[in-house]
């Protein structure tokens, strides 16, 4: 078999955010979410806190998609100790910058499912607990690479 020709795949760097901030502050689950389109190479996913919550009981937040809600971070304590005011965790240095909250897939040294063949929603919730929270801002951040037109190349043999 011959060596395979090499191919630039023409693509671009995007970076979506999402702010999630207090509306009604009752105690529940709240959401925020950013599609990523397939073929598309993660760079970064980053959490932000704007201002700390301030729910009665807890302010709890992961970072996931459909197949792990919390595959990017895990248990992040938003009220005061893990992500406070102008903090922010993120992935695209391993562990090292996660702050400790670290979800399945960076774990370690390596970064699982990082580029994926189909698209998928990461998903920023927070659920509060106790009395209705009156503060509270956090920002999810997705940086992503698309690769378009990598869905039609085709391996040739010579």
């Amino acid at each position: 078999m011959a060596n395979l020709p090499t191919q630039q795949i023409p693509g671009m760097v995007v970076c979506e955010a999402a702010t999630m901030k207090v509306s009604t502050g009752v105690a529940a689950a709240y959401t925020v979410s950013i599609f990523v389109p397939a073929f598309s190479w993660l760079l970064d996913v980053s959490l932000h806190c704007v201002a700390l919550w301030n729910a009665g009981t807890s302010a709890t937040g992961k970072v996931g998609d459909a197949t792990d809600d919390d595959c990017f971070f895990t248990a992040v304590d938003l009220k005061a100790t893990d992500l406070i005011a102008a903090e922010s965790i993120a992935t695209y240095g391993g562990t090292a910058l996660a702050g400790g909250k670290v979800g399945a897939d960076v774990a370690n040294s390596q970064w699982n499912r990082r580029f994926l063949s189909t698209s998928r929603v990461i998903t920023f919730t927070n659920t509060l607990a106790g009395t209705a929270a009156t503060t509270g801002e956090a920002i999810l951040a997705v940086t992503y690479a698309t690769l378009a037109g990598i869905n039609s190349m085709a391996r040739k043999d010579a």
